[in-house]
């Protein structure tokens, strides 16, 4: 969802206690501060090599409490780097990452916003302010900052996957799966990462229907494969209108393949099997 940070990384130990809940909260009143002194134009100051320096060192750890999922401690430390170098927006839109992931969507936005006034043309901070629009419901600016950061950055495979999914929500699959295309074409992995399915979680579209039309897409493409592989997750999740592909086109490409055809037939057994027992879909079975 969220770009310009690797979020990858196993658990971390969560970090407890009175003493850093109370240093986090000295550093959320901090926060404010900070924003209120970018009440207007946000403006390059002075600053000197070694708090540059010191700067970048605070943020990695800042990126290494992220990549442990320790949302709060990062944000602790992109706050110390910003204030150290209010001038990079690399740290303004790490600092507008973690808010987001707190769900403080307001201070993510002023984040995001602040690294825009220092550049203008800083292609993820939209991605990201389209995010939280997104998040937020607001799909209409999302739209307007998904766009504006491909116009800025067209090569980058996620803005076109996020514009795509955000089409999908305004029920505009066509136009959805075009975006897809373009992402796929700039990385063929990009609709199986992780960060591409992030951002429908919050969506009307649920994950099932989305997998079914990724399924779509890949089945206009003739990557059979692609079309069943997300038709079983579409399954797995609860999404039973499987008569629908008889009628729909971008199944062409695929229809005639033996292992299209023998797929059909398991999986409308299952589907029936599955209303008639009455069994829960994927998506509300109790984990074991």
């Amino acid at each position: 969802m969220y770009s310009g940070l690797a979020q990858k990384g196993s658990p971390g130990v969560r970090t407890s206690g009175l003493c850093f809940r109370k240093q986090a909260i000295f550093q959320l009143i901090l926060a404010v501060i900070f924003f209120a002194g970018c009440a207007h134009k946000t403006v390059r100051v002075a600053v000197s090599d070694a708090d540059i320096k010191k700067a970048n060192e605070v943020s990695q750890e800042g990126d290494l409490a992220f990549s442990r999922k320790d949302y709060y401690a990062a944000l602790i430390k992109y706050l110390e780097a910003a204030r150290l170098n209010p001038n990079n927006e690399n740290i303004l839109n790490r600092m507008g990452i973690a808010y987001a992931q707190l769900k403080l969507y307001d201070e993510a936005n002023k984040a995001f916003q602040v690294a825009l006034d220092l550049n203008p043309k800083f292609s993820f901070a939209y991605n990201n302010l389209g995010s939280v629009a997104f998040l937020q419901r607001n799909l209409g600016r999302a739209e307007r900052c998904f766009r504006r950061a491909v116009s800025l950055k067209s090569d980058e495979a996620s803005f076109h996957v996020n514009l795509g999914s955000l089409y999908l929500e305004k029920k505009k699959p066509r136009q959805a799966m075009a975006e897809w295309a373009r992402a796929m074409a700039l990385d063929p992995e990009a609709l199986t990462k992780s960060s591409a399915v992030s951002l429908t979680g919050s969506g009307s579209v649920t994950p099932a229907e989305r997998m079914y039309y990724i399924a779509r897409f890949y089945a206009s493409t003739g990557n059979t494969e692609g079309a069943i592989e997300n038709l079983k997750l579409a399954f797995n999740g609860g999404f039973s209108k499987f008569e629908a592909i008889a009628n729909e086109r971008d199944f062409d490409p695929v229809r005639k393949d033996a292992r299209f055809v023998e797929f059909l037939k398991e999986i409308s057994l299952l589907v029936k099997l599955r209303d008639k027992t009455g069994l829960p879909s994927g998506e509300n079975t109790p984990s074991r």
